[in-house]
């Protein structure tokens, strides 16, 4: 080889040499000054109390529960057993299945009416109206009244003999009805109180979902002649899709787990018999018949179908905000 050829082929290999680049280094995240750590470190320190309080109260209590669940849990808190038998007993309960079918009764019929109702109300809120405020005032009300309270006055708007329901159904010449001890009619009389006692939040919600959607919107509605249903159908319905979702899943998650209305209106013959819920059927294990473990095996069923709907929500959701 000769000495023009050799410096070539050096040439050539220098400059191949020079065209593969090293790896870039990641460039170091800057030090924190003394400031942002004193910042980060007393943030720490004021969320603290709330971290422990979520974990003793919270976390901690629910796995225990799961774990009771597999236990034969009684009322001194001892347990000698670790199985799935309180799972295989709870699938084999006739009282597990018709509280089942009361609680989904009660979703089924109480949410969309309830969520209906409030944006309705919510609507009319929200216009031009005299005395806004005090209407306001009184649909808020059932949201500060104590259960107790709600209980008795709906026990004394329901009674056959001298309730104001049937004394106003008189005139219109229908016969008493028995709110709290016809067996068909007891659901639709719950059903009434929890759509009653869950109006005021939502309305809340949607009013401030209402309240945020452009004014700019609706006076290009009217220029442009837009009837009010279709602006209503076209325009505000469309725009509340997220403030709906939300408070649809509040909803869900609420009647799933509703238990004062029924536990305090009606008497407990009624209620284990034609309107128990799955939380009543906790209760009555847990504090009346002392089998803690199978009472933790229900509310660990109840948590898990409560967390998939919840999922099938957020998936329904997401395919209306991707449309």
């Amino acid at each position: 080889m000769s000495l023009a050829d050799s410096v070539s082929v050096t040439v050539k290999h220098k400059s191949h040499a020079a065209d593969v680049k090293p790896p870039t280094k990641t460039t170091a995240r800057p030090a924190l000054t003394r400031l942002e750590r004193a910042e980060r470190f007393w943030g720490w320190i004021m969320v603290l109390p709330l971290l422990i309080g979520l974990a003793v109260f919270y976390f901690i209590p629910f796995v225990q529960n799961i774990f009771y669940s597999f236990t034969d849990l009684d009322q001194f808190m001892n347990w000698s057993t670790f199985d799935i038998n309180n799972y295989l007993d709870l699938f084999s309960d006739d009282d597990f299945y018709s509280a089942v079918f009361n609680t989904l009764f009660y979703v089924v019929v109480c949410v969309p009416i309830g969520l209906a109702i409030s944006l309705l109300l919510a609507i009319g809120l929200n216009q031009n109206i005299r005395g806004k405020a005090l209407f306001r005032t009184l649909l808020f009300l059932p949201a500060v009244t104590m259960p107790a309270a709600v209980a008795m006055v709906w026990q004394w708007l329901f009674n056959k003999d001298f309730g104001l329901i049937n004394y106003l159904l008189h005139f219109f010449g229908v016969s008493a009805v028995g709110w709290l001890s016809d067996p068909d009619i007891v659901r639709i009389s719950v059903s009434i109180i929890i759509i009653w006692s869950s109006l005021a939040l939502k309305i809340i919600i949607l009013l401030a979902g209402l309240q945020s959607i452009p004014r700019s919107i609706y006076e290009a509605a009217d220029i442009d002649g837009i009837s009010t249903l279709r602006r209503f159908f076209c325009l505000t319905l469309p725009m509340m899709v997220p403030t709906l979702f939300f408070v649809s899943v509040m909803s869900f998650i609420e009647v799933l787990q509703i238990f004062d209305v029924v536990f305090l209106t009606f008497d407990r013959s009624m209620v284990e018999s034609d309107t128990m819920t799955v939380t009543y059927l906790f209760y009555k294990n847990a504090f009346y018949l002392q089998q803690k473990g199978y009472a933790s095996a229900i509310t660990v069923v109840l948590f898990i179908f409560t967390m998939l709907i919840t999922l099938v929500q957020m998936a329904i959701g997401k395919r209306l905000k991707v449309a």
